[in-house]
Order: structure tokens, then sequence, then C-alpha cells
């Protein structure tokens, strides 16, 4: 579906900034595809570059064998209905109803006014506010004027969605509210979504595949089980431990030390295939090895559960044993 090929972009002024640098990535249709990474890693540049809203200074950008960075005019016009975009703020018209917002890529089409106002209309159902037609953006909340957003993106129904940080604006309810409905809209209209995102949690919670991005550079890519489960690149460790604890992974890893300083400490991960046996617990009463669960996460993603857990096993005894009959099982352990 869409192909990033050596692709390249720098911004020219008194100190050049190289945004992307020799970017690859592939994303196969119907995906929700994730790009995380930290401010200025060249996330919101990459996903600009995908619609052309900026010009790449080299490689290919081929959506169904089309590359769309060689698109100029009417042809580049014409490929970009086949892509909506929302963004972290919303971009909405404030002068305009919600019904008129939604409409306003079929006015610019050159639609009739009836049948812009009925494909509007059906769109604010899909999205919950079919209530809420004449209001203005100023009286919605910040989750109603994202599905605004969505609606608007989606009324010319377009074949890829750009999600440039759609949620870092909203609350952690609001965001598992719209990550639902792009789940949703993702299953029922066949949607590629290429989403960008700062926050680990929210690609892990809807995305099939995701890239880590640091200093305009892919780092590390794959499905999101097996990253999370085997993540190779220093940055990715970290940003999936920060999300695996709701805390700073380091600092976790020095107050457990702190507190158990005697004996062994492991950091286990398991994936949907081993988180629903009693691994852990049958192969330590099988080894009589005593373990203490001292701190646990699970987490839900598109290809199922994904979690964490760390044991403090206080005898200071031989662990290599246990440590190879938990990796048998599938199970990745780590010593902290």
């Amino acid at each position: 579906m869409i192909s990033i090929i050596n692709v390249s972009k720098t911004f020219k002024g008194k100190n050049d900034v190289s945004a992307v640098k020799n970017v690859s990535l592939e994303i196969k249709d119907k995906e929700i595809f994730g790009i995380v990474g930290y401010s200025g890693a060249g996330k919101s540049t990459l996903i600009r570059l995908v619609n052309q809203l900026e010009k790449a200074d080299s490689g290919q950008i081929l959506i169904d064998g089309v590359d769309i960075c060689e698109l100029k005019g009417e042809a580049l016009r014409k490929q970009r209905q086949e892509i909506g975009m929302i963004f972290q703020h919303f971009n909405l018209l404030w002068s305009k109803t919600v019904l008129e917002n939604i409409m306003f890529p079929l006015v610019l089409k050159g639609l009739p006014k009836k049948e812009r106002e009925e494909e509007a209309i059906k769109m604010a159902k899909e999205v919950g506010l079919e209530d809420k037609l004449d209001v203005y953006p100023s009286t919605l909340s910040g989750g109603q004027k994202q599905r605004v957003a969505i609606a608007r993106a989606l009324v010319l129904n377009p074949k890829i969605l750009l999600c440039d940080e759609a949620t870092s604006a909203l609350d952690p309810k609001t965001t598992e509210e719209i990550l639902e409905l792009l789940k949703k809209i993702n299953k029922e209209y066949g949607l590629t979504i290429l989403m960008i995102s700062h926050q680990m949690e929210t690609i892990q919670k809807i995305c099939h595949k995701l890239a880590v991005m640091a200093d305009g550079k892919i780092v590390e890519q794959g499905s999101v089980d097996d990253i999370f489960a085997n993540p190779t690149d220093p940055l990715t460790k970290e940003l999936i431990q920060t999300v695996d604890t709701g805390v700073d992974v380091n600092k976790l890893s020095i107050e457990l030390k702190d507190k158990y300083p005697q004996g062994h400490l492991l950091r286990i991960t398991f994936s949907d295939k081993t988180s629903e046996k009693p691994i852990l617990y049958s192969i330590a009463l099988k080894l009589n090895i005593p373990i203490n669960i001292v701190s646990a996460n699970l987490k839900m993603t598109q290809a199922g559960s994904l979690g964490v857990i760390y044991i403090h096993i206080e005898e200071k005894k031989d662990i290599g044993p246990f440590l190879a009959e938990l990796e048998l099982q599938g199970l990745k352990v780590e010593v902290v």
C-alpha cells in the first residue's frame, strides 16, 4: 500500500536541520502502522511527506505503486483525496458548525449541497455526533472535536488515514475512546492507518506494526508483539520498559535493587501465547524455587496481551536451570 524508500528531508536555514535521514518503511493495505519516538525524532516530518505537505529531498513514496513525490497539480490533488489526515489540535474551522466542518472537503470537491449534506450527516453518525450537527467547535469537548476531525478526514472515503499525534491533547479516558473509534474504522472501512506518537502505550494498544525513530532515522521496526517481547535498540527498550511499569525504568530498577539487595531480581516478558498459562508457577514449583512477584503489568494489543513482571528470588542459589526452563517455554528473561 505505502512504500517509503530511502527518503530524506533537510530543512535549509542558518543551521540546516536533517529531519528525515534515508528512511524506508513498508505499510501494508488495511494495516495500522505506528511510528513512535521522542520530540524532534522526525516523525511529523515523515508523515507530512506521505501526503506531500512537505517535499522530500530524495527517495520515493509509493502509494499503490505510484510515486506521489513525482505528482503535481491536478494529479497530486486527486491523489490527496485518497489520503485523510487528523492532527493533535484538530485544525477545525471555528466559525463553521460541526456539519459545515465535516462537509468542507465535499465543498472543495464541488459536490451538490444535498449530496454533501447527506454524506456529512452519515459520517457524523459514524463517529457519534449526529446530535451535534448545528453546534460550533468551541462548545465541544476535546474528544468531540477530534471526532469532527475524523469525520471530516473520512468524508471523501480515503484509502489512507494519517494521524499526527491525534490523541496527545486528550485525557486518558478520551484517548481510549478515540483509539477504539480508529480501530472500528480500520475494520469496517478497511482503512490503512499511519499514526505517529511519542506515547508508546498508544502505539501498543492500536497498531499491528511499529517503527521507532530517533534523530531522523528508523532504529527498529517490526510487529508490535515482536518488538515488545524482544526489543534490540536501547531507545526501544527505554520506551517499552516505561510503558511496562508506568514509571521510569531506571528509577524502578534502583528502587527494586535497594529494596531487595540480596538474591536475584529478574524481569520476565510474556506474550499472548504465554500469558494465559501458569508457566512461571509451574517451573518454580518443579525446581523448588521460591519466587516473589514485586511488580507486574499487563497490556492489551491488537495481537493480544503482552506483559512484564519483576520477580525476586531471595535464595543465593544457582538459577541457571530456572532461567533455561523459562526461556524454553517462550518467556524472555533479563537479570536486572
